[in-house]
């Protein structure tokens, strides 16, 4: 599974402060296919030292990480050459 780009398409904070959740969409390069669009629903805690987007993407990644295909190692999890999924967070 090679990512070509990675966008946030929604986020917000829980009106008790506590969490981040939004929506991360990955565009997939799938060879046979050509690009896809991937859409995660994502929910993590917040933190006081990481950007609200930078937990999105990470946790996005957390949940692309486990699905079966990448799990069981018969595909593997690329970034496109200079996509760097939290430094491209930070940056936004």
């Amino acid at each position: 599974m090679h990512v070509l780009d990675i966008i946030i398409l929604s986020q917000q904070i829980s009106t008790d402060g506590k969490t981040v959740m939004g929506k991360v969409q990955f565009a997939i390069d799938c060879v046979e296919r050509g690009t896809r669009l991937l859409s995660v629903e994502c929910a993590t805690a917040l933190s006081a030292r990481i950007r609200p987007d930078a937990l999105l993407i990470g946790d996005a990644i957390r949940q692309l990480r486990r699905m079966p295909e990448i799990r069981s190692g018969s595909d593997r999890l690329s970034f496109a050459k200079g996509l760097k999924p939290l430094e491209k967070a930070r940056a936004a």
